[in-house]
């Protein structure tokens, strides 16, 4: 597996998800089985800015519920989990949440952007532009569906896409279905 990169179709946001971080999904959508999971994203911005690294994506919270299709991110454990991030040498903090639909087609519902709006407002979580990645059943014999958004406070989401290399190859860890949603190649 390596690494994913999608940007949106302006140039003007960016995201890098690490292999270890994919393949850590991959294991948190299996184990949730046929019901929704999520957590959050841990990561840092490029020297530049230009570009959300995605470093962690943690497993749902001790407190989380959850139904077929239905998901509640919990708290416990992560205002701890964050400060002890946020003091190591090298610094890494909250950049936005992953979610999983036990299905085959990835669409993000009306609730999920509404919860990313208002943490883009919420000046406890200090992120005015998080990132919102939806991941799905497999799309294609050992992929896993997935889609990512941002989430800027004020303006509508904007879908990042697998960003093309000089090949013309879209830059997956995986094969990518030819709709919106990409995918990667999952962990066996």
């Amino acid at each position: 597996m390596t690494d994913w990169r999608a940007q949106t179709v302006d140039g003007s946001y960016a995201v890098l998800l690490q292999a270890p971080v994919l393949r850590d999904l991959d294991r948190f959508c299996s184990e949730a089985g046929a019901s929704e999971t999520g957590g959050i994203l841990i990561g840092r911005y490029s020297d530049d800015l230009a570009v959300a690294v995605v470093r962690e994506a943690t497993p749902p919270p001790a407190d989380s519920r959850r139904g077929r299709s239905w998901f509640v991110r919990g708290v416990s454990g992560l205002r701890d989990m964050l400060g002890r991030r946020w003091r190591a040498k090298e610094r890494t903090y909250y950049v936005g949440e992953w979610h999983f639909h036990p299905v085959q087609t990835v669409e993000p519902s009306t609730e999920d952007f509404a919860q990313m709006l208002e943490i883009a407002r919420g000046r406890e979580y200090d992120c005015k532009a998080p990132l919102l990645l939806i991941l799905g059943a497999g799309s294609h014999e050992g992929a896993r569906a997935l889609r990512a958004f941002v989430c800027p406070a004020g303006c509508a989401p904007l879908e990042l896409r697998p960003s093309v290399d000089s090949s013309g190859r879209a830059s997956t860890a995986g094969s990518a279905p030819a709709s919106r949603t990409t995918a990667f190649r999952r962990s066996v």
